[in-house]
């Protein structure tokens, strides 16, 4: 009903004044608030009323409370229970006020009136200062920092809604990061994020120790902690780490601890005799490690305190078996019948030669193996005779021993016979035994144990 003659007001203008002035609440949200028109509320508001019912109130009933109470933990700016709506409205600034409406009657506390446990609860949960895009920005950033300062990043999703907060306060991004209470909002595009930091350092760190080499692909931290004025040493304590230009006889001896550790389920023998198969992955663990350090495999597993062994005869004895065995079939030989077709290979001798490398080439490096692994288990590997049996007479049987067979994969059993005319010569180069031919390839000899260098006549 509009204000007149002795006719009472919907609209208490002194409350309806204080909402639009104080608590950016529009005359057309007031009008939907007393289902009156927003033209009695601009009257009412310009020339006021006489005969009104006062929407302030000084205290709150114990219902109202425990609602609002929820509310502000919540961070909910409206809430309905069907019998009465309720509303919380702020300035921005610093002041809210609590609103309750049946739809007859108007409750209205305003910030001066908050008790001061719940004006408290309010400051604590920034409710007398965000609205519900404020929130929404929080909700979906996520907290991060830049040198330790905390900071607001956000996806391209999450950075739409925070320019639109950001305009609708009539602010500058920065500004408006620091309202929220960070130092400044990050992107995609700011790289230097603590947390990438952090994750970095982490990938390059073992034992709190980082190690950075100088490669090219590192520089961008070195450079990024000279932007900081930091030395690359202060810029690691400053995040916690060390660097390891300090420590490597504490992370060596962590290392080597470690696997001393683990080495102990590999002893075949005690006290300290340890099989280790080229194939296992400690092995190539162990590989990497003896060659940062200039050291071969089995060096570094005695640094350990143990011995590697070949699981099978050790390669002297084997040679010992071989040669009787061989002995023992050249009597059963008729040296004068002795043909080239009649040539066969010891299957005694070679069975006891690819035990001896467990099933393994002795051309394959690390990066080469290529395994085929048969249905009991071990690897499929061949014999090469490195004088091959159908070139020469062997009326003595020299073809079949020891010093002329290696053990190799299937496709280097077929370089060895066919690349570049084939290879029947070894040669010690740099210290290592390797097959050369007239032409410029060698092959190197990666695992031996019983040749020596040999040529051909």
């Amino acid at each position: 009903m509009i204000n007149g003659k002795g006719v009472r007001s919907e609209v208490d203008p002194i409350s309806a004044k204080k909402l639009n002035a104080e608590y950016q609440m529009t005359n057309q949200a007031i009008s939907e608030l007393t289902w009156t028109t927003k033209a009695n509320v601009n009257r009412v508001l310009i020339n006021g009323a006489k005969n009104y019912e006062t929407w302030k109130i000084y205290e709150l009933t114990k219902e109202e409370e425990e609602i609002l109470k929820m509310m502000l933990k919540e961070h909910k700016f409206e809430y309905g229970d069907g019998k009465r709506d309720y509303y919380i409205k702020n300035d921005g600034k610093e002041k809210i006020c609590f609103i309750s409406h049946d739809g007859v009657t108007i409750r209205c506390l305003f910030d001066e009136d908050f008790p001061d446990t719940l004006k408290q609860l309010a400051i604590n949960e920034h409710m007398n200062l965000y609205n519900e895009l404020d929130y929404e920005v929080l909700k979906r950033g996520v907290e991060d920092s830049v040198l330790k300062k905390t900071c607001i990043f956000l996806d391209s999703d999450s950075k739409k809604i925070f320019d639109k907060a950001a305009k609708k306060r009539g602010i500058k991004g920065l500004e408006y990061a620091k309202f929220l209470g960070f130092e400044k909002h990050l992107t995609e595009k700011d790289t230097n994020r603590d947390s990438r930091i952090k994750q970095y350092l982490e990938e390059h760190s073992e034992y709190g120790i980082v190690s950075i080499s100088s490669s090219p692909e590192n520089q961008w931290i070195r450079s990024y902690a000279s932007r900081c004025n930091m030395s690359i040493e202060e810029f690691l304590s400053f995040f916690g780490y060390n660097k390891s230009k300090y420590d490597y006889d504490y992370i060596n001896q962590k290392r080597d601890d470690k696997y001393r550790e683990e080495l102990v389920n590999y002893i075949v023998e005690e006290p300290n005799l340890v099989y280790i198969s080229t194939q296992k992955p400690i092995y190539r663990t162990l590989y990497a490690i003896a060659k940062r350090d200039n050291v071969t495999v089995d060096e570094y597993i005695r640094r350990l305190g143990y011995q590697r062994v070949l699981k099978s005869t050790k390669i002297q004895e084997l040679s010992e078996e071989i040669d009787k065995i061989i002995e023992e079939e050249k009597r059963y030989l008729e040296k004068e019948k002795i043909t080239i077709e009649k040539i066969k290979r010891n299957k005694n001798l070679t069975d006891k030669l690819k035990r001896a490398y467990n099933y393994e080439c002795q051309l394959c490096s690390e990066h080469q193996r290529m395994v085929i692994r048969k249905s009991d288990g071990t690897n499929y590997v061949e014999v090469h005779h490195i004088n091959q049996l159908s070139l020469e007479f062997d009326e003595e049987g020299t073809l079949d021993r020891v010093n002329n067979l290696i053990v190799v994969c299937p496709n280097h059993h077929k370089i060895l016979h066919y690349h570049n005319g084939g290879y029947s010569k070894i040669k010690k180069k740099n210290g290592e035994l390797v097959f050369e031919n007239d032409s410029p390839d060698i092959i190197p000899i990666i695992v031996n144990k019983h040749l020596k260098e040999k040529r051909t006549k």
